[in-house]
């Protein structure tokens, strides 16, 4: 009698397993990671605290309002969110110490920080609040060229940031350029199933994928990329030296940098794995458990990339970069309905995705080299992420009631 209990509980243990394993296979999807990044990743909203004592003047309170969703940040869909603190008006505690971090009296002060998907703990950069810093935050030429070419299908554009020591720049970008060329004629990507296609989780023809990538150069003094240099070297905690080094970023999806390379880290193996893993198919993560952080960039997404008619449709859970998680991403631009691109007033937090893109001409101090192709992106619905760990963990408890039953029948 026990024995034959224990035999059926073991045969649908056993069953229950199986089926957990089919679950967790039917995550994955076959299209690229750079493309489903650019279609499905919204991009995080920064966080900007304005620190002033007593009400803000008109215009004060105007520098603050370009920040707002009703406000510039808002019109060119920047994915920023904006903060105020009035130091002599009972402030929030964690707001206070953030304050006395910035170890100054000046005010109104103006810090900005990654988004908090990012887990970035280093400021981007803090200063007086002045038109001039929140022009150069909102956007620049370069970020608008990069965009434009994501938009236009370009697998990465790869932002070259130079070091200032010619010979070493000159290398590191005669490298990129002759390697990007490679992968572009050599690197093949997925074959993306009916299913998926069925599904809306490519919005264009596969057929029109392609492999491309670009590289532009960057030099850290060109004044209207200030803001943006400083958003490239924070993004990591050991990108500053003493004698600075060229790096190499990838940027994908929508204004995401993968990661950086770095000096003798700039040859064939590092930008080979780049590229391997944004052609890959998606895999079952989340967009934050991946690496790269998303750049500010003032870019209506949404409007711009392609769509198929039939593609609005709820997603199932996607993943990102191979051999790593993804996160749930939403299908609207970041306007009003999107919790977290939306720009936020005084004293609470707005934000809003990007603008339009200019072209690679208008890049001033920015000097570009050979394209070359690249792919996109994954992401995720949320609700459907929520079935994947809660399955794992059924499987889990299912496998070991089965394994301890089955060693007392």
């Amino acid at each position: 009698m026990r024995r034959n209990h224990g035999g059926t509980v073991d045969r649908l243990l056993k069953t229950a397993v199986a089926l957990v394993l089919v679950a967790v296979v039917a995550e994955a999807c076959s299209v690229p990671v750079f493309r489903y990044a650019l279609e499905r990743w919204q991009a995080d909203p920064y966080e900007v605290f304005v620190f002033h004592r007593g009400p803000l003047t008109a215009p004060q309170q105007g520098q603050v309002d370009r920040l707002t969703r009703e406000g510039e940040a808002g019109k060119t869909f920047a994915n920023v969110r904006v903060t105020t603190c009035d130091l002599d008006n009972e402030p929030d505690p964690d707001l206070l110490q953030l304050w006395k971090a910035q170890q100054t009296e000046t005010t109104p002060w103006m810090v900005v920080h990654y988004p908090v998907a990012s887990r970035n703990p280093t400021p981007v950069w803090k200063g007086p609040l002045e038109d001039s810093n929140i022009t150069s935050l909102l956007g620049s030429p370069l970020r608008k060229t990069i965009a434009d070419r994501l938009v236009k299908g370009h697998t990465a554009v790869w932002v070259l940031l130079e070091s200032g020591d010619k010979a070493a720049d000159d290398k590191a970008a005669a490298t990129l350029t002759t390697r990007l060329a490679h992968l572009e004629t050599n690197l093949k990507l997925p074959e993306i199933s009916e299913e998926d296609i069925a599904q809306g989780l490519v919005l264009i023809d596969p057929e029109d994928l392609k492999v491309k990538f670009s590289l532009v150069r960057l030099s850290r003094k060109t004044v209207p990329e200030a803001m943006f240099v400083e958003m490239l070297l924070s993004s990591e905690e050991d990108l500053r030296q003493d004698k600075p080094l060229p790096m190499a970023f990838p940027i994908f999806g929508r204004g995401r940098a993968l990661y950086a390379l770095i000096g003798k880290g700039i040859n064939n193996d590092t930008i080979d794995a780049a590229g391997t893993d944004l052609t890959g198919p998606c895999t079952c993560t989340v967009k934050e458990q991946n690496p790269g952080i998303d750049m500010l960039m003032p870019v209506a997404w949404d409007e711009l990339v392609e769509r198929l008619p039939e593609a609005d449709k709820p997603l199932p859970p996607l993943v990102g970069l191979t051999g790593f998680g993804e996160e749930p991403a939403t299908n609207q631009q970041g306007s009003a309905t999107d919790k977290n691109d939306e720009p936020a007033e005084t004293s609470s937090q707005p934000a809003t995705p990007t603008d339009d893109p200019p072209a690679a001409s208008a890049v001033p101090a920015v000097e570009e080299t050979t394209p070359v192709a690249a792919g996109t992106t994954t992401s995720v619905s949320s609700n459907n992420f929520l079935l994947l760990p809660i399955i794992l963990i059924a499987g889990v408890v299912l496998f070991g009631t089965w394994f301890v039953i089955g060693r007392k029948g």
